[in-house]
């Protein structure tokens, strides 16, 4: 039998949150025990506590990361140059920060909000943050429609799970909802450049419109009025081109 592969402490931490994720949005935070946790893990309690000392740091640790992760795009905002387009690119740039991870953890503030705020503190609140970006494009005194358009496009996961209440979806499901609902709020913001991987992976879940049949037999009796390509390169009988 093959020795087995001991697993560095940050991916069994990284698995701690993730199953932790899936046990909280499905049975609640509160309902959620280390008990449950530890056995869906496959370890006891005590390796449990090695690396979190219960659920609370858990949920901590999501938001410590979330924080970095605002920190990190600010600054990055704050150096681009203010084109017509930077609130597209910017709310498209933010929503492909989000992991699988990030739409559970969104989910489980969503339906725990009273646990959210109170593990929360000013230093590690991700909505007190998110709001100098919604000021970064509001700017001073701005109307309320304004910041709720801003917040509609930063926030875009958010809404989508929202909306999701009561359907089977996936993170997929959601971030796809949330892209399509940016690029909406959006459609007066000139797009960023997209990479030819991700316009095939955009549009190859799109079928094509059904073609009418009036349309199909306009298209046909076009191209029979049109010569050939084959003849018109070489010609037809007595031209001089041939």
């Amino acid at each position: 039998m093959p020795p087995r592969t001991r697993r560095s402490a940050a991916d069994t931490r990284a698995e701690i949150r993730r199953v932790a994720l899936e046990l909280f949005t499905s049975k609640g935070f509160d309902a959620t025990t280390t008990r449950d946790i530890a056995a869906a893990l496959g370890m006891n309690q005590s390796s449990l506590y090695y690396h979190f000392t219960g659920k609370d740091e858990i949920v901590r640790s999501l938001m410590e990361e979330r924080r970095r992760d605002v920190d990190t795009f600010l600054t990055w905002l704050e150096a681009q140059p203010r084109t017509p387009g930077l609130l597209r690119t910017a709310a498209l740039r933010w929503l492909d920060t989000t992991t699988d991870e990030h739409v559970h953890a969104q989910r489980l503030a969503l339906a725990n909000l009273a646990a959210h705020q109170r593990l929360g503190n000013r230093e590690l609140s991700v909505p007190r943050a998110f709001e100098q970006i919604i000021a970064f494009f509001a700017g001073p005194d701005p109307a309320p429609a304004d910041v709720i358009y801003l917040r509609l496009a930063f926030n875009a996961v958010s809404s989508a799970i929202v909306a999701a209440q009561g359907l089977p979806v996936t993170p997929a499901d959601i971030i796809t909802a949330a892209r399509r609902t940016i690029l909406a709020l959006t459609a007066d913001q000139p797009s960023p450049p997209i990479s030819p991987h991700r316009r095939s992976a955009l549009t190859a879940d799109q079928p094509s419109p059904p073609i009418s049949p009036h349309r199909r037999a306009a298209r046909a009796a076009r191209a029979a009025e049109q010569p050939s390509p084959l003849k018109s390169s070489i010609g037809q009988p007595g031209d001089d081109r041939a």
